[in-house]
């Protein structure tokens, strides 16, 4: 239902075990665990999960997301571009009332609040 980038320059201080800390801070009642590349923050039938990926795929993928967003920096865009790591953020649960669309909105500022950390809307595309 729900999806994210968080695409990573080269020198983010991005890191599953500080997104981990700093989530479960902003999920008080919730279930945070990770396990491998993956974290999930759940509640009840309810789950959405931020995982880092790498490889040379990613690299393409990213450089070319970043030739379509408006607003981004040259420098920045080929800081991006040259990084083969991103977060993904997404949640396959049905939402049709949206009663958890802010939930979702908390993981994306959670991770836009690291250094280095751009977050897009992969469907649009467009930052978020």
């Amino acid at each position: 239902m729900y999806r994210a980038f968080g695409l990573l320059r080269p020198d983010s201080d991005f890191s599953l075990d500080e997104a981990k800390t700093r989530l479960a801070a902003k999920f008080p009642g919730f279930t945070v665990a990770s396990e491998n590349n993956q974290i999930v923050v759940s509640q009840g039938e309810w789950w959405i999960a931020a995982a880092l990926v790498s490889g040379p795929e990613i690299k393409d993928e990213t450089e070319g997301l970043v030739g379509h967003l408006a607003g981004v920096e040259p420098s920045e865009a080929d800081a991006l571009a040259g990084s083969d790591r991103r977060v993904e953020v997404w949640t396959d649960v049905p939402d049709p009332f949206m009663e958890h669309f802010d939930h979702y909105l908390l993981v994306v500022e959670t991770l836009k609040s690291f250094n280095g950390l751009l977050a897009v809307d992969p469907k649009e595309p467009g930052l978020l």
